[in-house]
């Protein structure tokens, strides 16, 4: 900074419109600093990409704050504000820009992820359809473990793919290319996901394991490739290209150990994606993703996922079916929809920085909830089936699906926390009496209906009581940008 005025002063910079030899490419006409509005820059144009566009809008944003100040001190010297001011805003744009230009331009959910979410709501059918054969009896232990299994394989494909999209995703052709082939994969994925899946080991290895290749691909094809990393983004993606490979390779070997042994593998592979995502914990915390989109990328899911549980309540609606019962099962979806819904409208702060993995993997084990509890409502359905275990899953996936929204406090704003243990205590005491009345009187279709109804609204209503809220105050359905 110069503390009086010199006609020779001169001060070196890096501008957005200004050569590194002094020439101005735009409409600064010299290098002496009259205004500070004389800096603003065009901010389109067919050499600007999204990143410099956010750049440039937060340059002229500052610039703009400047000339304010400047108004406000006409009486500085010409020294001072030729050094200073200069000095002032691009200092500004040099250590804000990276978390103010994520402020300015958010990542928007493209239509492609949307369309790609829709191969999930195919698998996730798929999967729901081993159960259909159950009309007398509730399903053994190795259809649940089947169904976990292949429930965990396909959120995992979806969890993975979402984080990378969500942090170096751009609008190009080889990362379209890549989500497009993953959906084809995906279809031989979800057309052996049944309770026979064994016989379709090497359809269904192999289909996984090229997924996991083609992730490892777009990871190393950023690095190698991709302007602008620094170290954090280098250690994140060579953790990616690392545990995808690896986790390939052991679903590629798990084939021949299969067929020569009769050992299954995959397993293995899917707990070792998991906790090698969950190791790399401090690197996504440094480099936070970005929340807004993530969290529309999960309510569109949870949106489908529902979408899956009113299909699985048509049976409710099927000729000589009570309407009662039909009204009932409708609401209770309504209602733990609405449960979700003032989360995500009303409590979630949504510019909240956060690496990510721990918003997701409560969504991974959530969707898994839905599903279950979409299951259960098909078996509630059945007379036939017993009582005792339809009641159980009802009640467990209940309580690990609320058990999730009480995991979203943690991305609560601060003023709308809740106290999570007292959350706890509630939906645990909830799910305790439900579950005990449901052996009661559960025989009978329209009392555990009824019952299943009070709960969902009971656990709705405390959790506007504990936020402060109600049902006029509260947000619901905002607009999907």
């Amino acid at each position: 900074m110069a503390d009086h005025y010199d006609e020779n002063y001169e001060e070196e910079v890096t501008l957005p419109g200004v050569d590194t030899d002094g020439e101005r490419t735009e409409h600064i006409d010299d290098g002496r600093i009259r205004r500070p509005s004389e800096f603003f820059v065009r901010t389109t144009g067919e050499d600007i990409d999204d990143e410099e566009h956010a750049r440039r809008e937060y340059f002229n944003k500052v610039v703009g704050e400047a000339e304010d100040e400047e108004l406000k001190a006409e009486g500085a010297s010409h020294a001072e504000e030729e050094g200073s001011l200069l000095y002032r805003i691009w200092s500004r744009v040099n250590h804000e820009s990276a978390e103010a230009v994520a402020g300015i331009v958010e990542k928007k959910v493209e239509y492609v992820e949307l369309f790609f979410d829709l191969i999930f709501v195919y698998s996730l059918r798929t999967i729901n359809a081993m159960f259909h054969a159950y009309e007398h009896s509730f399903p053994p232990m190795s259809a649940i473990r089947t169904f976990l299994l292949l429930t965990a394989v396909v959120m995992q494909v979806w969890m993975f793919t979402t984080m990378f999209f969500n942090r170096y995703g751009r609008k190009s052709l080889r990362d379209y290319l890549s989500i497009f082939l993953n959906m084809y994969l995906l279809y031989y994925m979800a057309s052996g996901s049944n309770l026979h899946w064994l016989e379709h080991y090497v359809r269904y290895h192999g289909a996984w394991a090229l997924i996991m290749l083609n992730l490892a691909y777009r990871s190393w094809d950023k690095l190698r490739f991709a302007p602008h990393l620094d170290d954090i983004d280098r250690r994140i993606l060579r953790a990616n290209v690392t545990h995808n490979l690896i986790e390939c390779g052991i679903l590629l070997l798990s084939i021949p150990v299969h067929q020569y042994t009769g050992v299954v593998l995959s397993p293995l592979a899917l707990i070792y994606g998991y906790a090698a995502k969950l190791s790399e914990h401090r690197a996504y915390k440094a480099r936070p993703c970005d929340f807004p989109h993530l969290a529309e990328r999960n309510l569109l899911l949870v949106i489908l996922t529902f979408g899956e549980m009113i299909i699985g309540i048509a049976s409710f609606f099927e000729t000589g079916k009570n309407v009662i019962l039909n009204i009932m099962a409708f609401l209770i979806v309504i209602g733990m929809f609405l449960s979700y819904g003032f989360f995500n409208d009303n409590v979630l702060d949504h510019h909240k920085k956060t690496s990510g993995l721990g918003f997701l993997a409560i969504h991974v084990i959530m969707i898994l909830a839905i599903n279950s509890t979409t299951i259960a409502l098909e078996l509630l359905a059945r007379p036939l089936v017993p009582l005792f275990p339809k009641t159980m899953w009802m009640a467990g996936m209940l309580f690990v699906y609320y058990c999730c929204l009480l995991g979203f406090e943690r991305f609560a704003k601060e003023h709308l926390r809740a106290n999570r243990f007292k959350f706890f205590g509630y939906i645990l005491s909830a799910l305790l009496i439900y579950f005990a009345l449901m052996l009661m009187t559960g025989h009978n279709q329209f009392a555990g209906a009824l019952m299943t109804l009070g709960l969902v609204y009971g656990i709705f209503g405390l959790i506007l009581h504990l936020h402060h809220s109600s049902l006029r105050k509260m947000k619901v359905g905002g607009y999907i940008s």
